[in-house]
């Protein structure tokens, strides 16, 4: 490619190839000088020259400020740091300012903190679109130690997780049992359960259990926690086992010392015995 010549007016450069094929490329002679005048240091000059820089160009321009923000910053010392930090704060709200990109926008005001901005820009979003944003300020919000804008985020993500761990935080037990129906709706039964046994309703979680076909557990989890839930439970472990023809094992589970030999032969308790002495003879071997 052979160089033929920059054209101000036009803001293109024009080179041709070995069989005089001509092609011509947008260079903003404004952006460069814009670009130069920032990595000079001379902001004065740079913003005496952004209103000549074409609208369409802005984005480039807020993600070079962007990035020559972090390359600036890594360059100082720990002695330079504060220098180093405001800096980089600077060209980030020029950043800020200059970009007409709402995702890029975004961005740059979660990074300066500024989450009423993002806050603005995540409501203006449609509802499928804006779920990650609101995640994100949420999180942020979190760390700033805004504790309501942080559940606010949260539940209109429907991050149901997050948004537990902030209501145990906060000991809100009104909206814990709130969020524990909305998690059973939306089907997350494990967060439902979790909220549930926080709150110490126990009757709630042995019902959740039995109703996910959890009957077991339901009557293990009553036997420690609820001893007056126990016939509750069994009986819907007797009732999950008979419809799954398992009718011994059902006898079984109402009355385990009056039916156990039903289920269990003498051939099966030997088969259990030859076993278990296997199984402890070689782990002495080892």
């Amino acid at each position: 490619m052979y160089l033929l010549g920059y054209i101000p007016a036009q803001n293109r450069v024009y080179l041709a190839d070995k069989e005089v094929r001509i092609y011509g490329y947008s260079l903003s002679l404004n952006l460069i000088k814009y670009q130069l005048a920032i990595l000079r240091g001379n902001t004065d000059t740079a913003a005496e020259i952004l209103p000549s820089i074409p609208k369409e160009q802005r984005n480039k321009v807020a993600r070079f400020l962007e990035a020559r923000g972090k390359e600036h910053g890594s360059d100082y010392d720990g002695h330079t740091i504060y220098i180093a930090i405001s800096y980089y704060l600077n060209l980030q709200e020029l950043a800020l300012q200059v970009t007409t990109d709402p995702d890029h926008k975004f961005d740059l005001s979660l990074q300066l903190d500024d989450l009423d901005a993002a806050l603005e820009i995540t409501r203006t979003r449609p509802d499928a679109e804006a779920e990650t944003k609101w995640k994100a300020v949420g999180d942020r919000a979190l760390a700033m130690w805004r504790f309501d804008l942080a559940r606010e985020c949260f539940e209109r993500a429907g991050d149901l997780s997050a948004l537990m761990l902030l209501l145990l935080a906060i000991g809100d037990r009104a909206g814990l049992a709130k969020l524990a129906g909305q998690a059973e709706e939306k089907g997350q039964n494990n967060l439902a359960f979790t909220s549930r046994l926080q709150l110490g309703d126990t009757e709630a979680c042995v019902n959740l259990l039995v109703k996910t076909e959890r009957a077991p557990e339901a009557a293990l989890f009553a036997r420690t926690y609820a001893p007056s839930l126990v016939p509750k439970a069994v009986d819907a472990w007797s009732a999950e086992l008979t419809s799954k023809d398992c009718k011994k094992f059902a006898t079984t589970a109402m009355s385990p010392t009056e039916n156990l030999e039903n289920v269990w032969g003498v051939g099966d308790w030997f088969f259990v015995f030859v076993v278990v002495f296997f199984v402890a003879f070689f782990m002495f071997l080892a």
